[in-house]
């Protein structure tokens, strides 16, 4: 991974954390297609490095994924889910903040384990993205069936919404 896309995946993540921690629409668009994205550019990216230690690297790599997963889905019970406007709505609390930033530092101790046991740092480097996109479907496995329960739809989607009026 580049500077560029390093870059490019903080800038995601944090105008995605700042829009959910001040509360937004939850559409279906929004809950799945952006971890889909990030899962398959994750996959392509991983794909492209060369596997010197591929025992290591394939054991760094599901390891990983177990985790992005089961933290999302841990993240995704820490999220608030409500109607509002007749649509339902999500928030991130300050509970959820402290599960990104334990997963983060999770993350980072993971890597240093699977380097010590011998899996290759660019390996684990492209795979920081398919680990996000993972960590967001996750959450999205919790989030979308209690939104769901709700009883109350998903939100348009933007240009829907504006639309709606004329």
């Amino acid at each position: 991974m580049n500077l560029a896309t390093a870059l490019l995946v903080i800038a995601v993540l944090a105008y995605t954390m700042v829009r959910r921690f001040m509360g937004e629409p939850l559409t279906a668009r929004r809950l799945f297609v952006m971890p889909l994205v990030l899962t398959a550019y994750g996959l392509y990216t991983v794909a492209q490095t060369g596997f010197a230690h591929a025992t290591a690297d394939l054991v760094a790599l599901i390891s990983g994924g177990v985790i992005a997963v089961a933290g999302g889905a841990l993240r995704g019970r820490t999220v608030q889910v409500h109607v509002r406007d007749g649509h339902v709505w999500y928030r991130y609390t300050w509970v959820t903040l402290a599960v990104w930033a334990a997963l983060i530092a999770l993350r980072f101790g993971q890597a240093a384990a699977a380097v010590s046991l011998g899996a290759d740092r660019p390996v684990l480097t492209a795979s920081m993205v398919l680990a996000l996109g993972l960590s967001f479907l996750g959450e999205a496995a919790v989030v979308g069936p209690r939104a769901m329960a709700t009883g109350a739809p998903f939100a348009p989607r933007r240009r829907d919404r504006n639309t709606a009026g004329r």
